[in-house]
């Protein structure tokens, strides 16, 4: 039975449009949290406002807790040790809360400070052993978001106390390593949560980003006072409240699905693109195809490649092929919506799932504030964010194999249907400008590869035993990221051969009367757009050996041009979302009535 709501392009456009009313302010609700709103609140620093029905949940469930221990009860994490430990019994809860933070922050935060004597060092060891501020405030956003669900036994202080650091931009210093992600992300949390009383063996970043030298890591008290913000202590249940669950795994796999979706948006966009520039036909991506083989991604993806092409002058028709020529294309353009369809429908179930997590209570003991029955459970077990993320960086290593078939493609003049060698503009026999390109993404290509490796087979049983099955999901959350950022430099040199390959393609089509071609008269109205952003957008040109190596005055911030360089800009456009814009702009041409003809065949 085939989806009809199935609409990629209604994601992408949805969630860009979240982001852009989301920037100012969030309401946190623990109903409501969207992908958007993490990444409004984690990179573009939007504040955050705790709904007074989430206050009063909050405030409800608080005082059960109290009564609870006056009746004698025994409640796990409360008046018990925790974890294989929890045969133990104490009185001293608030004390308890205390060691919790103490035997919880064991990870690595090495400093940027300068190396020993000045030696270079192998690696960045503050990049290679702590989180990067925007995925701290991701987890710090939705850990709040689990509390306001008023079933974790906090006062309101505390979840008051996070929205503040938040809405100041006091980030703790948060190591990379040491959460398996069941019982939660203890660790990370641990040092959010230790921020949040003002301990003196945890750090946070603070201080504007605006003004150059004044953001910096202070110790934790330090950071509290200069914001005017009192220590604040945590009672009983409340430390177990806010480093066990998933906030971290959910908040950075959030970050990690909002670029998988316009990245998969993007690589339909490239599809077309290398269309056009191979000369190819739209015929593969006719509706009818898809009909006969009805998977909801195929469809929407061959919806979207076909309006794509709208308008080209670019794609051949089957009634005009030369002599000796393919009658069909290649396998990475032809059977390109087969191969991306099913990328899609893994990553929209992603996408559900975790928006999902980010709305859940994730941690243990759960309180029903209507009955005040105390319920010992695992929310805090990860699987979901694991099973998400591995399906969006499998599916980035197929998008990104796929890229490297049509990139290698319109390089090789074997293959290239016309196009010079290496595409080059000059005399191909001492210039070979886009060899390197190819070369390069043969490696990214290998990396995506293995960084498609799953993670959650690697399970180690933890902790006393007590520990025996754990998500591992913040690992594979990391590695997604990563993988992420393999594609986008994938991604980048593809994008520049291919402005490349169109630009030969209109100076062979004589629409240009001088030496630098212009192509938009002959694109289709995705190409048209992503090529207009690089071209006159980020400035990069069409590539030349008078201009690669070129003077300083056409430089990018005091370096000469090279390929390499407008890589760079091109990939830095995608890393700091300037081009999602061009994509979500593509992806709503093909939601609205640019395919109401395609619509009306299915």
């Amino acid at each position: 039975m085939v989806n009809s709501n199935f609409s990629f392009p209604k994601l992408v456009v949805a969630q860009r449009e979240r982001l852009d009313i989301s920037t100012s302010s969030v309401n946190v609700d623990a109903h409501s949290l969207t992908v958007s709103n993490v990444v409004a609140v984690s990179r573009y620093l939007a504040t955050v406002n705790i709904t007074n029905k989430a206050i009063l949940a909050i405030d409800k469930c608080s005082n059960i807790i109290t009564k609870k221990l006056e009746q004698g009860e025994v409640i796990y994490g409360v008046n018990t040790g925790f974890g294989g430990s929890a045969d133990q019994r104490t009185d001293a809860v608030n004390e308890l809360q205390q060691r919790l933070f103490t035997l919880l922050t064991v990870g690595i935060t090495s400093s940027d400070s300068p190396p020993h004597h000045g030696e270079p060092l192998l690696l960045d060891q503050a990049a290679s052993t702590t989180m990067p501020e925007s995925w701290v405030r991701a987890s710090m956003l939705v850990r709040l978001n689990s509390l306001a669900g008023g079933a974790s036994g906090v006062r309101v202080e505390i979840a008051e106390r996070l929205a503040s650091l938040l809405n100041q931009d006091i980030v703790a210093l948060v190591p990379l390593r040491g959460s398996i992600s069941a019982s939660g992300d203890l660790s990370p949390l641990s040092y959010i949560g230790a921020v949040l009383q003002g301990k003196k063996y945890a750090s946070a970043y603070s201080g504007s980003r605006a003004i150059t030298g004044q953001r910096r890591l202070l110790r934790a008290d330090a950071a509290l006072a200069e914001a005017g913000l009192e220590a604040l202590g945590v009672e009983a249940k409340e430390g177990l409240a806010l480093v066990n669950g998933t906030a971290v795994s959910a908040g950075v796999a959030a970050l990690a699905v909002y670029e998988c979706v316009n990245l998969a948006m993007l690589s339909q966009i490239l599809t077309a693109m290398n269309v056009e520039a191979l000369c190819g036909t739209d015929e593969s991506f006719d509706p009818f195809i898809a009909k006969l083989r009805p998977h909801p991604g195929q469809i929407d993806s061959a919806r979207s490649i076909f309006a794509f092409l709208a308008g080209s002058k670019l794609v051949n028709s089957d009634e005009y092929l030369a002599p000796g020529t393919l009658r069909q294309d290649r396998y990475s353009v032809r059977t390109a919506t087969q191969w991306i369809g099913p990328v899609l429908e893994d990553f929209m179930l992603a996408y559900e799932q975790i928006s999902t997590e980010l709305n859940s209570v994730t941690d243990n003991p759960l309180i029903d504030s209507e009955t005040g029955k105390v319920y010992h459970g695992g929310n805090f077990q990860a699987k979901a964010i694991t099973n998400a993320v591995e399906k969006l960086r499998s599916g980035l290593q197929s998008l990104g194999r796929m890229l490297f078939s049509q990139c290698t493609e319109i390089i090789n003049p074997a293959t290239n249907n016309g196009l010079p060698p290496n595409l080059v503009a000059d005399d191909p026999s001492c210039s070979f400008i886009f060899k390197g390109t190819d070369i390069m993404v043969a490696a990214l290509t290998s990396e995506l590869g293995f960084l498609a490796n799953p993670v959650g087979s690697h399970v180690q049983t933890a902790e006393m035993g007590n520990q025996g099955i754990n998500s591992l999901a913040l690992i594979s959350t990391r590695y997604t990221l990563k993988a992420v950022d393999v594609f986008s430099q994938l991604a980048s040199a593809h994008l520049l051969a291919l402005c490349q390959a169109l630009d030969l393609r209109a100076r062979y089509s004589g629409t240009t009367t001088d030496g630098v071609p212009d192509a938009t008269p002959i694109l289709g109205s995705a190409a048209r757009k992503m090529y207009t952003f690089v071209r006159q957008g980020l400035k990069v040109p069409f590539v030349t050996e008078a201009i690669v190596g070129g003077s300083v005055e056409e430089a990018y911030a005091d370096v000469a041009p090279s390929v390499g360089k407008y890589h760079t800009v091109i990939y830095e456009a995608i890393r700091s979302g300037r081009l999602y814009d061009v994509v979500a702009d593509c992806a709503k041409s093909a939601q609205d009535g640019k395919i109401r003809n395609v619509v009306a065949k299915l």
